[in-house]
């Protein structure tokens, strides 16, 4: 029996990258979750399944949708600013024949104007964006995690996310989900406090600068490690606002 796999797309446009559709063109089924507050059926362009929902600030709630729409055993999501190199494409492909793991974390490597960031927080980032249909859900409205149930693995091949806009992805982010966020921080009970409104932002930055290396990684190394101080201290920012 012929293993299966949907390659899910989380958009705010209809309108994707030809090098992310190419790059999961090994896939049996390539469905997009578009983000929109109009109404709209479900349609089909060649091999991709378009289906229309408002995101409210809800990732989560986004590919759990998208996990309800796909039809084959295995899902791989993929957002619409990332594309699957060809070593991943066949490491995923071999690794959906184990019949022992329900889930794969993936290396994510960031690109800014062709240069890889290797070193900072991001330099590591491995998500868990394979597994079975049927293995688990996503929880968190951002940063969310999929809960899978059962043994998983990891892939060693990199998933690619490009940032030639990263700057003003990061501010836009701050002002949309920063209020999410801090939501977030409250229900996992870490309170606003003075202390964590100072320490933390300068601390995010020497970890990722200096400890994590980000140093290496040049001028977009640096902003890099700044620009996730200055989340830190946003979010931060937001939860003061909410007990004001």
């Amino acid at each position: 029996m012929t293993t299966s796999i949907t390659a899910a797309i989380i958009s705010r446009t209809e309108h994707i990258s030809s090098l992310t559709l190419r790059s999961v063109q090994f896939c049996d089924e390539i469905i997009v979750v578009v983000d929109t507050k109009e109404i709209k059926k479900p349609t089909r362009t060649g091999r991709i399944n378009y289906f229309y929902r408002a995101l409210d600030a809800d990732f989560s709630a986004q590919r759990n949708y998208a996990i309800s729409k796909a039809s084959s055993e295995w899902i791989l999501f993929v957002d619409s600013d990332e594309h699957v190199g060809t070593e991943l494409a066949l490491e995923i492909q071999e690794a959906i024949k184990h019949k022992r793991i329900n889930g794969y974390f993936l290396p994510r490597i960031d690109v800014v104007f062709h240069d890889e960031l290797k070193h900072g927080e991001t330099g590591k980032t491995k998500l868990l964006r394979l597994a079975r249909k049927d293995s688990g859900q996503f929880a968190r409205s951002v940063h969310e995690k999929w809960l899978v149930t059962g043994a998983t693995g990891e892939l060693k091949s990199p998933l690619y996310h490009a940032k030639d806009r990263f700057v003003s992805e990061f501010i836009n982010r701050i002002g949309e989900y920063g209020p999410v966020d801090a939501e977030e921080l409250n229900s996992e009970h870490k309170p606003f406090s003075l202390f964590r409104l100072f320490a933390f932002p300068k601390a995010k930055f020497i970890l990722n600068y200096i400890f994590r290396l980000g140093i290496l990684d040049g001028t977009p190394g640096f902003f890099l490690a700044y620009l996730l101080a200055v989340q830190s201290l946003s979010v931060r920012i937001f939860q003061w606002t909410k007990i004001k």
